[in-house]
């Protein structure tokens, strides 16, 4: 059950870091272009690399993981030349709070929104920083004051350390960065044309070749048996890594969260705030909390 708190938690917080803080976001599209990173790579890699510092192309893969250093080179360490890191920071923030304002007007003065960061301040508490180095990076910025933005930025950082022990977990299994994609293809139906495009035919017919050949995945470029069994152990154990704000805060005041969040993100579901969200376990909504 523990383990599946940290899923429905996941379930709740994801989409709302997303629909507020994602590069595809206007607010977030619009304040990259007034900075001049108008290219969506280079947006994406610059605001959320940023808290690393300027830092070069492969630290930014190293810790992104799924993500080579010939795909992040054409943007970082150049968007550095562009704005600071300080600065890329500061501008997310700017955007996060104007998305908020956009999709919660009514919540975001509310006294849900002040009882929800506490709860998440708190949980914080459980989020250690070892071996999450992304995690970390952004755990040291200092906490916005407005609630709303201050909520999403708990939030994020829960995401960000949920991450970094997804690759650990995604290590531990000795997948990749190039397999984890025709393994996330396969589990979720996503067309190739999304993620995967990262990759050139070649490198992708070479990956999805080893994992055939390691009975991962059939003729077809589907999941055996054999590869779903180690996917469901990867997601389980990446559970099970992302537990420890769930288990600071306890499972009462975890749930009382989760229903905070989750009237949150109805309120953006009912506006269609989440066009073409993908998660890497092909979550869907409205969420359950389990028991």
């Amino acid at each position: 059950v523990q383990t599946q708190i940290a899923r429905a938690m996941f379930q709740v917080y994801e989409p709302i870091v997303l629909a507020a803080g994602g590069s595809n976001t206007p607010e977030n599209q619009t304040i990259c272009k007034q900075l001049g990173l108008g290219d969506h790579r280079m947006s994406y890699y610059a605001t959320r690399s940023a808290p690393l510092g300027r830092v070069g192309a492969e630290v930014v893969s190293a810790t992104f993981y799924h993500h080579s250093v010939e795909m992040v080179s054409p943007a970082i360490p150049l968007a550095w030349s562009i704005a600071s890191p300080e600065r890329i920071v500061a501008a997310r923030f700017e955007a996060v709070d104007q998305a908020l304002r956009r999709l919660l007007p009514q919540q975001i003065e509310s006294a849900e929104i002040a009882e929800a960061v506490a709860l998440v301040r708190e949980a914080m508490l459980g989020c250690p920083i070892a071996g999450r180095p992304l995690f970390a990076a952004h755990a040291a910025l200092q906490w916005p004051s407005e609630p709303h933005v201050a909520l999403w930025h708990g939030l994020n950082l829960f995401r960000e350390h949920r991450g970094d022990g997804h690759i650990s977990a995604v290590m531990a299994a000795r997948l990749t960065p190039n397999q984890a994609a025709p393994i996330l293809a396969a589990a979720t139906g996503e067309a190739r044309n999304s993620r995967s495009a990262r990759w050139p035919d070649d490198i992708w017919g070479q990956t999805v070749a080893g994992l055939q050949e390691r009975g991962w995945l059939d003729d077809a470029g589907m999941l055996t048996d054999e590869g779903l069994e180690a996917r469901t152990r990867i997601e389980d154990e990446t559970d099970d890594l992302a537990l420890g704000p769930w288990l600071q805060l306890g499972k009462e005041r975890t749930h009382r969260l989760w229903t905070i969040l989750n009237d949150l993100l109805q309120v953006i579901l009912d506006q269609n705030g989440l066009p073409g969200l993908r998660t890497p376990i092909g979550l869907s909504w409205p969420a359950q909390w389990p028991g």
